[in-house]
């Protein structure tokens, strides 16, 4: 090897090792920037036979992205923040150009105005929806939230009817998520009534009915319920109970109410231990007794009193918790319905399994969306960094797995969290020193060579 070549290859290691600083200088950058992956330069020698001149170039890999180690995690207190524990990379569609993905290690995610689950460069998150019976789509879509602009109910009248809020500092029509309403079909009353009481109505609830109400020394036990129609509309149910003495010491009678209606009458039998074992009336296919109502979409409703008929046997089988005759005071054991009015959004939770889980107001939980997740067999080639810790596929990813958080190899969620970078700064220190040794090796390597040439050119002398 000549002197003018040992100085090339010299001068080649000081570009390459240039480019190495440059690398771990951006790796040290971005040691706290979340989901970031620390890149790292391949180099290879470079020696020609036929002149045996040497050096080192850069590899046609160039610089890759590191992928075998993760990153740690840290606690968020934003529940749309999510970390991804194993394999895989959350899935982002740009808005601007539907035809681009990119692929991300950084969860930190958040809802914009119009609804998208976004990352801070405004790229949507890809995921499967979840219809409102609960089924799961199969195709990857934006999650997007279903938002609306209706204003929120401040309050109910006596009558029943919603009153919106007007003033300007409670007037709600930014966008808001909300829970639909819920139809009641079932009216859940529960009680006992004394064993003990007298008959406070000899000619029956009907005839102490005054067109509003009954009054309180006309009935024994008075239960109170809201349902709900359809339109989420609220419904207050009264049901009276009073002893029929006419029909037996164990006959109770029974009137529900509704906004000055009388809805249904029947009688309710007990036996010697206190328990019910007949109703008037006929059981629905469920074993209930039902009434009706004039409310929208709340036509029929079940009027359960912790018993069911069993059409099989032929009797009245109550629950764990069922309406009783004992000896001490009525009272109202348990009150419920089925229904719910429209609820707004309290909070978010996302599963390990990557469920996006809305709770309302209204008592509901509800599945919305579960975030896709995708991997390649060999990430550090097949991915390409663009900046802003997303990467691209190449034109020979179609082995991508694309599927649900733990499933196929893909690894699980962790909400409320975020995953830092995985550079090891102790590491990168390290290399930096050594690549300045290096560097500073080379340079003298190249002061060499020129002594060597200056002598040389001196010999003519």
């Amino acid at each position: 090897m000549s002197i003018s070549s040992s100085m090339y290859t010299s001068m080649s290691s000081l570009f390459c090792l240039e480019k190495k600083m440059a690398v771990l200088g951006d790796n040290i950058a971005n040691v706290s920037t979340t989901g970031f992956r620390g890149s790292r330069v391949s180099f290879e020698d470079v020696l020609s036979q036929a002149t045996g001149a040497g050096g080192v170039r850069l590899n046609p890999a160039g610089f890759t992205s590191d992928f075998s180690k993760e990153g740690s995690t840290e606690a968020s207190n934003t529940a749309t923040h999510m970390a991804i524990s194993g394999d895989g990379f959350f899935i982002l569609r740009d808005l601007e150009d539907t035809g681009s993905t990119y692929y991300t290690r950084a969860g930190e995610f958040s809802f914009d105005s119009e609804g998208y689950l976004v990352n801070p460069g405004g790229h949507i998150v890809q995921g499967y929806e979840f219809s409102d019976q609960g089924a799961e789509g199969t195709t990857l879509a934006d999650i997007q939230l279903e938002l609306t602009t209706d204003p929120i109910v401040a309050y109910y009248d006596d009558d029943g009817n919603p009153v919106y809020y007007t003033d300007d500092e409670n007037d709600q029509t930014d966008p808001r998520l909300v829970s639909p309403p819920s139809a009641s079909t079932r009216l859940i009353l529960i009680s006992n009534i004394d064993a003990r009481s007298q008959d406070n109505s000899p000619g029956g609830l009907l005839s102490s009915w005054d067109g509003t109400e009954i009054a309180t020394e006309n009935y024994e036990l008075r239960g109170e319920q809201d349902i709900y129609d359809s339109t989420g509309d609220r419904h207050s149910i009264a049901v009276y109970y009073d002893k029929d003495t006419s029909q037996g010491d164990n006959v109770w009678e029974y009137l529900i109410a509704s906004e000055g209606q009388v809805l249904a009458t029947g009688d309710i039998t007990f036996d010697s231990y206190g328990y019910i074992n007949a109703m008037s009336g006929t059981p629905n296919d469920n074993g209930y007794i039902t009434f009706q109502t004039p409310f929208a979409g709340a036509g029929t409703i079940e009027f359960d009193t912790g018993v069911t008929y069993d059409v099989v046997d032929g009797l009245w089988q109550h629950d764990t918790l069922t309406t009783t005759q004992f000896g001490y005071g009525s009272h109202t054991k348990n009150s419920n319905t089925d229904g719910y009015g429209e609820g707004d959004l309290m909070d978010f939770s996302v599963t390990g399994d990557g469920i996006i889980r809305a709770r309302f107001d209204n008592s509901v939980i509800s599945d919305l969306f579960r975030v896709g997740l995708a991997k390649s067999i060999d990430p550090s080639s097949r991915l390409r960094r663009i900046g802003s810790t997303l990467f691209q596929a190449d034109s020979q990813s179609a082995d991508l797995i694309v599927g649900s958080p733990g499933s196929s190899g893909l690894g699980t969620i962790l909400g409320n969290s975020l995953e830092t970078s995985n550079v090891e700064l102790v590491e990168q220190f390290g290399e930096l020193i050594f690549t300045q040794r290096a560097l500073q090796a080379n340079a003298k390597g190249i002061v060499a060579a020129d002594e060597m040439i200056k002598t040389a050119m001196g010999l003519k002398r």
